[in-house]
């Protein structure tokens, strides 16, 4: 029955993101609202929605589970890169765009290394969480303050759905993912007391990977396109929301100890700097997507020995 439930929490996590970001979108196009305000939807929310959800249920568990919580955001970024780019290189090779990666690329290594200051400073709390919210802001606005305003006129003949839809959509989108979450920290620590692991572990790989499916979904679809620019850009961008999105939300939310992943957070640091390193090439061939994927097989292996 435990798993039952923790597929049933996986399922409204991901099928609840999915609904509220189109819905989301739309709203926020037929509102005529900026650029920046669908960035933020898209960017945000879209691939990090999930791993706050799930996240915030961790902390508000009774008794807490820091680990599944901070594991989960660790967890995600290396599934991202190791497992989800690597596949997408081993589809077809990830172009990478030079001008896009100097940007992102900074604010990737920024987040890993204010991910690690939390980490030592032991403690997460609303100071930390304000500054985390307004740095990740500060990023969309570099984004998406000169892009193009959204254009919807070139399908004329498509029936738009009414806006109430679009506005019940989102509020069940919000009610799937809230659910969904609990279902799935509950349950995934139920897990972990039956298989005798650490509720860390559990929010490393299973909860991690499950809250990683829509990152996966868009850069599978992106390499079977051949848009391996969509596909980098995708992970990029979600293990930058990952850090400051998610830390931020959760410094707002409830003091909390921070537990002492440092082994997890190494690897990430490692993976971060390989992919820093293929962005500098521009390129990641197969060979280097096959190489990720056996890394993270390693890694999975090694969490289920301890």
């Amino acid at each position: 029955m435990i798993y039952l439930m923790f597929c049933l929490g996986l399922a409204l996590l991901v099928g609840g993101g999915e609904v509220l970001v189109n819905s989301g979108i739309k709203l926020a196009n037929r509102l005529r609202l900026p650029p920046l305000v669908v960035g933020i939807v898209l960017m945000g929310f879209g691939t990090s929605l999930p791993e706050l959800s799930a996240s915030l249920s961790a902390l508000s568990a009774n008794p807490p589970v820091p680990g599944i919580a901070f594991g989960n955001i660790i967890g995600s970024n290396i599934s991202n890169i190791l497992f989800i780019l690597g596949l997408s290189a081993a589809i077809s090779p990830v172009i990478i765009d030079k001008s896009g990666f100097r940007r992102d690329g900074l604010f990737l290594i920024i987040s890993v290394l204010m991910l690690g200051l939390v980490m030592w400073f032991g403690r997460l709390d609303s100071g930390i969480g304000v500054f985390f919210i307004l740095f990740i802001l500060g990023y969309f606005v570099v984004c998406y303050d000169k892009s193009p305003a959204p254009q919807t006129q070139h399908l004329p003949h498509k029936k738009e759905t009414p806006f109430w839809v679009l506005c019940l959509l989102s509020v069940l989108g919000i009610t799937a993912i809230v659910y969904g979450a609990n279902l799935l920290v509950e349950s995934a620590t139920g897990i972990a007391l039956s298989w005798g692991v650490k509720e860390s572990v559990l929010g490393l790989t299973l909860v991690a990977f499950g809250t990683s499916l829509p990152e996966l979904t868009v850069s599978f679809v992106a390499a079977i396109h051949k848009q391996s620019a969509v596909a980098y850009g995708n992970i990029i961008g979600s293990n930058i929301a990952n850090v400051f999105v998610i830390v931020g939300a959760m410094g707002l939310y409830k003091s909390v100890s921070v537990p002492q992943l440092w082994t997890s957070f190494w690897i990430m640091v490692a993976t971060t700097l390989a992919m820093i390193i293929c962005g500098l090439y521009q390129k990641i061939p197969r060979w280097a997507g096959f190489l990720f994927l056996i890394a993270y097989g390693g890694y999975i292996y090694y969490l289920f020995q301890l």
